[in-house]
């Protein structure tokens, strides 16, 4: 989650687009991985991303990481904008103003909105969650009644943990194994959650965490709490893996026909050869995090067995992305490369007015390459 191409840059993207489509074309997809029904694990074909796009209900190729709203006056709400504190009164107006300007400049129909399940939730600081709110829920549901009505689907993010003083954040404490009860419980509220949203058909797919391997592991090289966010329990991968399969087989039982995800920014993109094995038993496709200011193709539809998207994209989080000669060169990048290497959306990351600013009512050249996009 966390300008214009040069004429040069768009005559080497078509060539190396004809060179992939050559390549990729001819790879065979390998046969769908292990889960709970053939439907769920059902592999993009040789030919592009239509029939697994068909299957996942996706409107677009393009969209937008688009977190969520701000406070009408600009202010950062994060994992609490749905709270009935008064966070969802002064996020609803912003939330109907973005999805007014996403529509408006043809922003892409895929939008990422994180949730942040613990901001729903009544909390008992021995056993975890107790209940949920009502209020809370219903504001849930007219959230997803906006994004209907301006005929959006969402791939919507369950549990986040990047901001440990947010209602919405994690309780990462159930998973050090001195608290069973809070990590059942935490069981029970997706269970019950589920029941409720998860036929809902707003959502295309469910990530139900974000990042996990990198906000509770090692592989971000986070600092342990406490300090300043972002931090990391770093747990070991036994300990990550434990938690996103159990979550993934509860949240099946509960909505069978979802589709669910665990995002990711380390094994799927940077390794030459991606690292499944921690993600097979956990998701029905994947949700890869790009930032990488020289960004390169990669041979997915050879090595991943599930469809997969790209859910956050853009610069290097710590350069490119604050530069948009460089941001907007990366995702034109993959969005022009997207069908032959079989990415089924790809959603560029929206934070800090990378893509749009509702105050100048104007587009970035980041938001341009993305407007121009079919």
């Amino acid at each position: 989650m966390w300008a214009d191409l040069p004429r040069g840059s768009v005559v080497a993207g078509l060539a190396l687009a004809t060179l992939l489509a050559t390549v990729l074309g001819s790879c065979a997809a390998p046969g769908a991985g292990g889960g709970p029904s053939p439907a769920a694990t059902r592999a993009p074909s040789r030919a592009g991303t239509g029939q697994a796009q068909a299957v996942l209900g996706l409107p677009s190729i393009k969209g937008l990481n688009y977190d969520g709203p701000a406070a009408a006056n600009g202010q950062w709400l994060g994992t609490r904008w749905l709270r009935a504190d008064g966070s969802w009164d002064a996020a609803r107006p912003r939330l109907q103003a973005d999805l007014d300007f996403i529509v408006a400049h043809h922003l892409g129909q895929v939008q990422r909105l994180f949730i942040g399940l613990d901001q729903l939730m009544v909390w008992d600081s021995a056993n975890g969650f107790v209940r949920f709110d009502d209020a809370a829920l219903r504001n849930l549901d007219q959230a997803f009644d906006m994004f209907d009505s301006h005929q959006l689907k969402v791939i919507a993010v369950v549990f986040d943990q990047e901001e440990v003083s947010s209602p919405g954040n994690f309780h990462f404490q159930a998973l050090d194994g001195r608290h069973p009860a809070m990590r059942a419980n935490y069981l029970n509220a997706v269970e019950q959650f589920f029941g409720r949203f998860g036929s809902r058909p707003t959502v295309a797919g469910w990530d139900l965490f974000n990042e996990a391997y990198n906000s509770l592991g090692t592989e971000g090289g986070l600092r342990k709490p406490p300090g300043e966010d972002p931090v990391s329990p770093n747990y070991p991968t036994r300990t990550v893996h434990a938690w996103i399969k159990d979550l993934y087989q509860t949240a099946k039982r509960a909505a069978p026909q979802a589709w669910f995800t665990v995002s990711d920014t380390t094994e799927l993109y940077w390794k030459d050869r991606p690292d499944t094995a921690k993600y097979d038993d956990a998701v029905d496709f994947y949700d890869i995090h790009v930032y990488d200011d020289h960004p390169s193709p990669k041979d997915w539809q050879r090595n991943l067995h599930k469809p997969y998207l790209l859910g956050e994209v853009g610069g290097d989080i710590d350069h490119g992305f604050k530069d948009q000669t460089v941001n907007s060169r990366v995702v034109s990048f993959w969005l022009s490369h997207a069908r032959e290497l079989g990415i089924q959306a790809v959603l560029a990351h929206s934070a800090e007015e990378a893509v749009y600013s509702l105050r100048s009512r104007t587009l970035t050249p980041t938001g341009l390459v993305i407007e121009a996009a079919q």
